[in-house]
């Protein structure tokens, strides 16, 4: 694709993650008593948070450059070795997950709910899926070492402990709050530091 051969594709990975962080700090530093063990990520974006709308629009851009990434991810893992259909299969999901990312941007928990709740669990079910697909895919290309696809694993245990979380949180209700939380944003930064971690390995890699 033309547009990779402009621009490497690992650049959109770090641009992605230097807008989203453009656009956290300061919704952290003004929202009311925060902390990892209390706030939700939603908190940030609902208008409870003065930065509301600057903290959606970072996390909105965000997602529009992790999808660019994932496309340009998509050639890479198939110039490697990977098989079309396989690749293309991942990036479905990775796709879906980058716009459930889209969607928590556009539609807060506060003003629309319903929504906001299908946009994460659209980003957080294609997640774990796009995780163990990658981890299969590039255990079978010999260009990948075993952390990298030990990596992907990793992360996929941050979303399914969030996982976890939330069904104890159905089974009992007001179950360790703190540790739901806690646990979101550690999903949330695991996913996006495998964005960045892969692409500085695509540039180191080429």
């Amino acid at each position: 694709m033309k547009l990779y051969e402009k621009i490497h594709a690992s650049y959109f990975s770090f641009i992605g993650l230097v807008i989203f962080v453009i656009g956290l700090i300061p919704a952290m530093i003004v929202q009311t008593n925060f902390s990892f063990f209390v706030t939700h990520i939603s908190h940030l974006g609902t208008p409870s948070n003065i930065l509301h709308v600057f903290f959606n629009i970072c996390w909105f851009i965000t997602g529009i450059f992790m999808i660019f990434f994932l496309l340009g991810f998509t050639y890479y893992i198939k110039d490697k070795g990977a098989s079309g259909k396989s690749a293309w299969i991942c990036f479905i999901f990775s796709f879906l997950s980058a716009v459930g990312i889209l969607g928590l941007s556009i539609f807060n928990s506060d003003q629309a709910p319903d929504m906001h709740l299908l946009a994460e669990y659209l980003f957080f079910f294609t997640g774990i899926i796009y995780l163990f697909a990658y981890a299969v895919i590039e255990n079978k290309i010999s260009g990948f070492s075993k952390f990298q696809v030990f990596f992907n694993l990793i992360v996929a245990f941050f979303f399914l402990l969030y996982l976890v979380m939330i069904i104890l949180d159905k089974i009992n209700p007001g179950f360790a709050p703190e540790f739901q939380s806690f646990s979101e944003w550690l999903f949330l930064f695991s996913n996006l530091f495998w964005f960045l971690e892969n692409g500085f390995y695509m540039l180191k890699h080429k």
